[in-house]
């Protein structure tokens, strides 16, 4: 299985980025492949809270939190021709936190044809992300490099 490695230094607590990032409307602000991300379930967010989503180029897919550890991290799920894991992971280091996020598609059907195409793409799209992450947050939390 391809699982794709990607971290950036953020200047915020653990507890910021947290907040921020596994409440997944959030990537609305910040990735500008995802068109929609709403949540689905009622209740505060956690393990089992579902969100219905959509990025370029995607079916609408159902999103589901498998794991919700605050402020460390927190993995989700989602179907779809690309089946993806993620996990993010949020360490508390002296110039903020560290996020470490591991991203882990896997085809099915047709799409195993592309996938390869589609882990070129990605992979630079992620990092970008990253980037956009860090940018958000510090905005957010009106702190400046």
């Amino acid at each position: 299985m391809v699982v794709l490695h990607n971290s950036v230094l953020i200047r915020c607590s653990p507890e910021e980025a947290f907040d921020y990032l596994s409440d997944l409307r959030a990537e609305l602000e910040w990735n500008p492949g995802c068109q929609s991300m709403e949540k689905i379930t009622e209740g505060p967010v956690g393990v089992g809270t579902r969100f219905r989503a959509k990025w370029k180029s995607s079916p609408l897919v159902e999103v589901e939190f498998t794991r919700y550890d605050r402020p460390r991290s927190w993995s989700a799920h989602n179907g779809g021709p690309i089946e993806v894991s993620f996990t993010c992971h949020l360490e508390p280091v002296p110039e903020g936190t560290l996020l470490r996020a591991e991203f882990a598609p896997r085809p099915h059907g047709w799409f195993r044809l592309v996938f390869p195409l589609f882990l070129l793409v990605i992979s630079r799209e992620e990092k970008a992300n990253m980037i956009r992450i860090r940018e958000a947050l510090e905005r957010r939390t009106q702190v400046r490099p």
